[in-house]
């Protein structure tokens, strides 16, 4: 696939998106925290989907 003018034109901040995306997953990760009935703060088995979401955002 070749970049058109079109396309080479259209900037998007990739950059902002994924600092907006750790951002966000470091507070998720800051608020699910492990309890001995699951996660604090929804209540699921612990690692809760949104931690773990919240990781591999991370690795990114």
């Amino acid at each position: 696939m070749t970049m058109t003018s079109a396309t080479a034109s259209s900037h998007h901040d990739w950059e902002s998106d994924l600092e907006h995306y750790r951002s966000r997953a470091v507070h998720v990760l800051d608020t699910h925290l492990p309890a001995a009935t699951g996660c604090t703060e929804c209540g699921d088995p612990w690692p809760c989907a949104r931690a773990c979401t919240a990781e591999l955002v991370l690795e990114l």
